[in-house]
């Protein structure tokens, strides 16, 4: 392991929590307002999710931070492939749940993985609306 991508892992595990925090007040703020302000805001959605992480340990932390958010819920876990069923109340579209869940994922592998983060997958097989083609 160099230096330099030791230091990289370092700083991942000292960034999750920052952003696991950053999320939660952001959720909070956005469930706050919807409650507040009740409109058309909510457009709730079920989403598989295949992901990156490869043991036990990375698939139940993304799990649970995914549940602890205001707004997000994991409904289901697979081990292989590794994928999450997440339902999301503030949907625009199947493609901005995947990202946020991948950012999350992608600060996850950053703490967790000393030998870095692999590529996002592409999900090709599915069209705008999340469904498979």
């Amino acid at each position: 392991m160099t230096p330099r991508t030791f230091l990289t892992w370092i700083l991942g595990m000292l960034w999750l929590p920052c952003y696991v925090v950053y999320d939660l007040l952001h959720g909070s703020v956005r469930v706050f307002r919807d409650i507040l302000l009740p409109g058309d805001t909510v457009v709730p959605a079920f989403v598989e999710v295949p992901l990156r992480c490869r043991d036990d340990l990375e698939i139940s932390l993304m799990a649970n931070l995914i549940s602890l958010s205001p707004g997000s819920l994991t409904v289901a876990a697979r081990h292989d492939p590794a994928t999450l069923w997440v339902h999301a109340m503030y949907a625009k579209d199947h493609r901005s749940v995947l990202s946020h869940v991948h950012t999350l994922e992608d600060n996850v592998l950053r703490a967790t993985r000393p030998e870095g983060v692999p590529p996002r997958p592409d999900d090709l097989e599915r069209d705008a609306r999340g469904e498979r083609r």
